[in-house]
């Protein structure tokens, strides 16, 4: 499904939400990997915060003080859920949540499991749903949560460690941070007057507006502009916490010339 990805040029560093490539080339991200990257620079405490829980030896799967801290961080971004279960890897965490919502206990959990992102609405009838944390994925945990314990009834989840819980609850906490700092409409508003042509916009998530040969004509245009984008149907780019005018107005000038093409 990433495929697209393999058409942005070898990537030598990367600094908050910009990427420096090995030809010389600066790239906007507006896909922040999936979104784990929103808070751009704003990450930097989530790793810290990793670096000194390894420090302390909690990069083990063992039980610890950190998962009523992590569960009251998810609960406060996703109050109306009220149940989490913690898991060892992506593939059991998907397996887990398609269980419970396929299962009869589910009710009304509905026919797919939902990414539930911050900033977006979960609808009402939606009972489980996979967080999608701002925090970056090689400390990022894997969990489900949902909005009834009893949905979880003979599904214990893995033990993980901490040092995952420690760095997620920070990047919940640095979100908070970053909205008070003006990570909100008024600056999201501002990439709608550059880029309004080409994206429908929700909260801070894109998607683009029919384009001309498809995603994959998209994508390469807005390369050409200096950005990356999301390289999936199913999943939004993400309007960054730090961007510039010229930025927009390069992205602009490359998608409207992509669609004239």
């Amino acid at each position: 499904m990433d495929d697209l990805l393999r058409l942005l040029p070898p990537i030598r560093r990367a600094r908050g939400n910009r990427l420096y490539a090995a030809d010389g080339r600066r790239y906007l991200d507006l896909w922040l990997d999936d979104g784990r990257g929103m808070l751009g620079d704003g990450d930097r405490h989530a790793r810290t915060f990793a670096a000194n829980a390894a420090d302390k030896g909690l990069t083990r799967p063992y039980p610890g003080l950190y998962d009523k801290r992590f569960e009251r961080a998810i609960r406060e971004t996703w109050p109306g859920f009220v149940a989490l279960r913690l898991f060892s890897s992506e593939e059991r965490a998907l397996a887990a949540a398609a269980g419970i919502v396929g299962s009869a206990n589910a009710g009304s959990a509905g026919s797919s499991v939902v990414v539930a992102r911050p900033f977006a609405p979960v609808p009402d009838d939606v009972e489980v749903a996979i967080p999608r944390l701002p925090c970056p994925r090689p400390f990022s945990p894997f969990c489900v949560m949902a909005r009834s314990e009893d949905l979880f009834a003979g599904e214990p989840g893995d033990l993980v460690p901490a040092q995952s819980l420690v760095a997620a609850a920070r990047g919940l906490a640095s979100l908070q941070t970053a909205i008070r700092e003006g990570y909100g409409e008024a600056l999201w508003s501002r990439f709608d007057r550059r880029l309004a042509e080409f994206f429908d916009r929700c909260g801070p998530y894109l998607s683009p507006k029919p384009f001309p040969g498809g995603l994959e004509a998209f994508f390469k245009a807005a390369l050409e502009g200096g950005a990356l984008v999301s390289p999936r149907p199913d999943a939004p780019s993400v309007i960054p916490p730090d961007f510039d005018d010229g930025e927009l107005a390069k992205l602009a000038k490359a998608l409207a010339k992509g669609a004239g093409d």
